[in-house]
């Protein structure tokens, strides 16, 4: 490629074949053949060059090509010509010529080397760039695999529910009372040819107005207890739905902002976990304060609210008599603050300090990544995750403090 100069002193560049009447290639290609100065009185007038296209049409024209060599080979040339006059460029002039090609090496050269390191700085940034989306990644995959976690552990909980109802169901189905008409049915069909007798005076058929009585009365009854575990099955395939569907739909969420309340959001948690809840004899008690329509992470929020349930959740697995768990939502000065309180093991002083650190847990099977995560996604919303206990035994608090605005 030739870089050439142009009226609104931006460089042009234009490629080789395409530069034939711009620049005169025979002269320049001569030059980087050799990597010699090439000094003309007349270029018109010498035979070497006399009919390069780029001479056409002209009575004379003077001119000197230098090249600029990096490391032995030209990497560019400086051209002068005048097509005023003949021997316009003399010997005489060669030292400010080559004076000027040398600084233009030197500008060439580290015109490169910027590049170089301009190119490399783009690369390692847009690595860089690459590496923290990686990550931001993995940390979101994490959370969500949280909420996954606990939506197949309830939604095992509710399938335990169904299989209950199912079961019952085909036990009816294989018992009722309905089964007994084929035999009513079969006996009249013996008896249709004497019906007289059969329905008269000493005849069996005197007691079937009570046995139908006695059939409707059970089918009655079965039908209630068919409609009863229908609805109970019903509601248990509705709460696999809407709990599989609310993981999806944060799961699907992108990092936007989004006008949220924040007691709707912990009613979404709660639900995912309400199998979970029951199964493990948990109370929890809401206490929502009026607070502000404010502009939230929904998925971010959501990873965290599930897992502080979890936690508070297992921290009772060994608590004898009343479980109870407390989520409370209020407002403060600009702040949307949501705490989750229980009754369980509680945390002692040592652990408060690291209960937040990357690694730590208490949990036999714990990766030490949930609280670590739910505090980074909160300072990362610009906000807060606190822990709070007065020690082993006496029940903890997680508050969770994000802007309003």
């Amino acid at each position: 490629d030739w870089v050439l100069p142009s009226d609104d002193g931006q460089p042009e560049v234009v490629k080789v074949d395409a530069a034939a009447h711009r620049v005169p290639l025979s002269a320049l290609r001569y030059v980087e053949r050799t990597d010699e100065l090439l000094l003309l009185a007349d270029a018109t007038a010498d035979n070497r060059f006399s009919r390069d296209p780029y001479f056409q049409g002209m009575d004379r024209c003077s001119m000197m090509v230098v090249p600029i060599l990096h490391k032995g080979s030209a990497r560019a040339m400086l051209m002068l010509e005048n097509r005023a006059s003949r021997g316009a460029f003399s010997v005489a002039r060669l030292d400010a010529v080559m004076m000027i090609a040398g600084q233009l090496a030197v500008s060439l050269e580290n015109a490169q080397l910027y590049e170089r390191l301009e190119r490399k700085v783009t690369e390692q940034t847009q690595q860089l760039r690459e590496a923290q989306s990686r990550l931001l990644a993995e940390a979101r995959r994490a959370g969500m695999a949280q909420i996954a976690t606990n939506v197949l552990h309830n939604v095992g909980n509710v399938l335990t529910s169904v299989n209950v109802s199912a079961h019952v169901l085909a036990t009816q189905v294989r018992q009722s009372p309905a089964l007994r008409l084929g035999d009513l049915a079969q006996l009249l069909s013996a008896h249709s040819g004497d019906m007289g007798a059969f329905f008269g005076p000493g005849g069996k058929g005197r007691v079937l107005p009570g046995y139908l009585r006695e059939l409707a009365e059970a089918l009655g009854a079965e039908r209630e207890q068919l409609l009863m575990e229908l609805s109970r099955l019903s509601g248990s395939v509705d709460h696999i739905k809407n709990v599989v569907a609310m993981q999806q739909s944060y799961a699907g969420a992108g990092r936007l902002l989004e006008p949220a309340n924040i007691g709707d959001l912990c009613d979404d948690a709660l639900r995912i976990q309400e199998a979970s809840m029951s199964r493990h004899g948990v109370l929890v008690q809401r206490e929502y304060a009026p607070v502000d329509i404010a502009p939230l992470d929904k998925t971010r929020v959501m990873q965290i609210l599930v897992n502080l349930l979890e936690n508070a959740r297992q921290s009772m697995d060994d608590v004898e008599g009343e479980r109870w768990m407390k989520v409370a939502v209020r407002q403060e000065a600009g702040c949307i603050i949501m705490t989750v309180s229980d009754g369980g093991c509680g945390i002692s002083a040592d652990n408060l300090q690291r209960i937040f650190s990357h690694g730590f847990t208490t949990k036999v099977n714990g990766h030490g990544f949930g609280l670590h995560s739910c505090a980074i996604a909160a300072q990362e919303m610009g906000g807060s995750l606190t822990a709070h206990s007065d020690g082993p035994g006496k029940g903890a608090m997680f508050v969770l403090q994000l802007p309003a605005l």
